[in-house]
């Protein structure tokens, strides 16, 4: 059974999946990355690709898959913040029949380059952890 944690692994996974190639369709990680780069802190378009897939499958709707990124938190670490991830679904059965909006709602810390910020991070102790040393 498909579950939410399921639709977000799926989601957070294909933050790094290309760009699709229609004008107006995006991966998520595109849209993350317009929302880091626009002056309002916000990006939004409609999802496509094996991200988009993912949730039609989970679904079993097959309305385009809505998203909208901004910005929570501006980092010091240039080029980083906090971003609020919203996908959404119109019309997605529900298991009594009816058709309701699906939302999945997330937060995470980024940078242009991809990765999170370090600001807040005791580096020493990830190099332990990504050392495997105690």
């Amino acid at each position: 059974m498909i579950t939410p944690k399921h639709i977000i692994a799926t989601a957070v996974f294909g933050l790094f999946a290309t760009t699709a190639s229609a004008a107006e369709s995006y991966s998520v990680k595109a849209l993350l990355m317009q929302a880091l780069s626009a002056p309002d802190g916000k990006a939004r378009g409609v999802v496509a690709g094996k991200e988009a897939d993912a949730i039609h499958s989970a679904t079993g709707a097959s309305e385009p898959v809505r998203a909208e990124v901004s910005t929570l938190k501006r980092f010091k670490q240039e080029g980083c913040s906090r971003l609020a991830v919203k996908l959404i679904q119109p019309n997605t059965p529900t298991k009594s029949g009816a058709k309701t909006d699906f939302a999945l709602n997330y937060e995470l810390n980024l940078c242009q380059n991809g990765m999170p910020p370090t600001e807040g991070m005791d580096l020493g102790e990830v190099s332990k952890i990504m050392g495997g040393h105690n």
